[in-house]
């Protein structure tokens, strides 16, 4: 009933919230034990500015993600009324200061969302049902910047069927935190938590740390030495790191078993 564009763009957007599915399930499972909205009003992220209060173009989407909606046909660029502190498009990297407007651009296929700056962003690949849903594969995406020297995050997991799981403790919260000083970052992983159907034993990892402009000059994962390869082995599985330098993102696989892990980047 939909011509093949309006198709194509739907699919795009339901493998994305397919991908966000560890990212939602998390907000969800925080609604349950503390009663906080999923949709959040912008004056939840500073009750002390009045005039947040009456704001209504804009809302959080948990902690990490700021979005804009689009409701004039034809719109080609929206200008948002940024929060205090640093964001980057969500869509194409580029950082914002926050405490000001900033135009962003507006297409058939994207809407203003923008992250927050130290937020850790879970994602998986796409699958076609929630059957399919694991977590055994999972990209970690970290939105870097030096206005943030630490920052955390975490991510609930269970067997996605039992309803008293969180209650049972059948059921795991990874726990994800980051430093930055000096010019460099530290990321530390660790899994709490019991165990379920499903559980991963390791989870094959890949980190994506944004906003990182110049390639590393020293690359590790406990303490291990990990080499920069170049895209093109980074797409064949010859190396586990990967610079780019268009985007400034830092692409890097490894295993993760039940031990806390450390990342770093120097």
């Amino acid at each position: 009933f939909h011509d093949p564009q309006t198709v194509a763009l739907a699919r795009d957007a339901i493998r994305l919230r397919y991908r966000l599915l560890p990212y939602l399930y998390t907000l969800a499972w925080e609604n349950s034990r503390t009663g906080m909205p999923l949709m959040r009003p912008l004056f939840f992220g500073d009750e002390a500015d009045a005039s947040l209060i009456e704001r209504s173009d804009a809302y959080y989407w948990g902690d990490a993600f700021l979005v804009a909606p689009i409701t004039d046909p034809g719109q080609m660029s929206k200008t948002v009324e940024l929060p205090k502190g640093v964001w980057f498009d969500f869509w194409s990297d580029a950082r914002h200061e926050g405490g000001q407007a900033a135009s962003i651009a507006v297409s058939s296929a994207t809407i203003p969302v923008l992250v927050r700056a130290g937020a850790f962003i879970p994602m998986v690949a796409p699958f076609a049902h929630t059957e399919q849903y694991t977590t055994e594969r999972l990209e970690l995406h970290y939105y870097a910047d030096a206005s943030v020297s630490s920052a955390s995050g975490r991510m609930y997991d269970d067997d996605g069927h039992s309803r008293l799981a969180p209650d049972n403790g059948h059921n795991e919260v990874l726990e994800f935190s980051a430093r930055q000083q000096d010019g460099g970052l530290t990321i530390e992983l660790k899994r709490e938590g019991g165990d379920y159907a499903g559980k991963p034993a390791v989870r094959q990892m890949e980190l994506v740390v944004h906003g990182w402009k110049s390639a590393p000059q020293a690359l590790s994962v406990d303490q291990q030495a990990v080499a920069l390869g170049n895209e093109s082995d980074w797409q064949s599985g010859k190396s586990a790191a990967w610079h780019d330098s268009a985007s400034g993102q830092l692409h890097l696989r490894f295993p993760w078993a039940a031990q806390p892990i450390r990342v770093e980047l120097r």
